[in-house]
């Protein structure tokens, strides 16, 4: 995988100064470093605008809050954020905009939230980075992907609260790489009980006779996409639903595709080796991939990043 070279000069946010690729920004001592209490999530910046910038942030600070920062920037503090990295870095459009939080530093390296305080005892300050890239799509979408049934789970909401959006991501890492390791595009990942959770780093739906099934969300965060896709249907007049969907439901399915932010819904049209309805993308994922674009570039669904000063 290679980065766009206009990478390699882009200067990234990290608690209000600017720093490049790979020079040191944060202490060792900093709890997303230490322990992994770090969360984020990814917009994109379409000509001057994100989109869906609103429900990004609600996911990093919903993320914040079930894992009991002791202190969590307010949306504004993240707007100004991105909006002086943008600026800084002059970036308009075709941007891949990662935006983490965590913590602040401990005191020691203890995975007790009270180790998150300065030598006087006072709680750390958190660390807010952004980190822009020039990024174009993943996938080709017209072509679509291969997909294999994963032999890693994801872990069920009874060992934890599943909808964090954080840098615990390992089980999906060895997911993709089982995936690539058998020449495949990505991987299904199911969960305990036996139904269809997501794919790594995307959400998952099917089409069969004409209507869209999603996975409820229980083994992972909300996906701003699935929510997208979701409004699409409804505006194109497709049925939509959630269901607990089975390895018999995935084999069954007319469509399948992947719904992730650097692509919007992509298509499969194989699965394990074995055709995907007509083995092609279908009509319906076609018909989602045109309404995405269209969402894209509608400033209803865009925040004017450049265009509003936040008190």
């Amino acid at each position: 995988m290679i980065s766009d070279a206009r990478n390699r000069s882009v200067r990234h946010y990290v608690n209000g100064r600017f720093v490049s690729q790979y020079e040191s920004a944060l202490s060792l001592f900093d709890a997303g470093f230490l322990h992994g209490k770090q969360v984020w999530s990814a917009p994109r910046l379409i000509n001057h605008r994100i989109f869906k910038l609103e429900a990004h942030l609600e996911k990093i600070r919903h993320s914040a809050a079930i894992n009991h920062f002791p202190v969590i920037p307010s949306e504004a503090d993240f707007i100004e954020a991105i909006r002086a990295t943008l600026i800084e870095n002059q970036m308009t459009d075709g941007v891949h905009i990662r935006v983490l939080l965590t913590p602040g530093n401990q005191v020691t390296a203890s995975m007790d939230l009270a180790a998150i305080i300065d030598w006087q005892g006072d709680i750390s300050e958190p660390h807010l980075i952004v980190m822009p890239e020039y990024r174009g799509w993943v996938y080709d979408v017209e072509q679509g992907i291969s997909l294999i049934t994963s032999s890693f789970k994801r872990p069920g909401p009874d060992m934890v609260d599943q909808t964090s959006h954080d840098n615990n991501q390992n089980a999906s890492s060895r997911a993709l790489a089982e995936a690539k390791r058998l020449g495949a595009t990505s991987s299904l990942m199911y969960d305990p009980r036996g139904y269809l959770a997501e794919a790594p780093a995307s959400h998952v739906a099917l089409v069969r006779s004409g209507k869209l099934f999603t996975p409820y969300v229980r083994c992972c965060p909300e996906g701003v996409t699935r929510q997208a896709i979701l409004e699409a249907c409804q505006k194109l007049g497709i049925e939509a639903c959630e269901a607990d969907l089975t390895p018999l439901d995935v084999a069954s399915a007319d469509e399948l595709m992947l719904l992730g932010t650097m692509s919007g819904p992509v298509g499969a049209t194989h699965l394990d080796q074995q055709p995907i309805g007509s083995g092609l993308v279908g009509p319906i994922t076609c018909a989602l991939q045109a309404e995405y674009q269209a969402m894209l570039l509608d400033p209803q669904h865009s925040y004017p990043i450049f265009d509003t000063v936040t008190s």
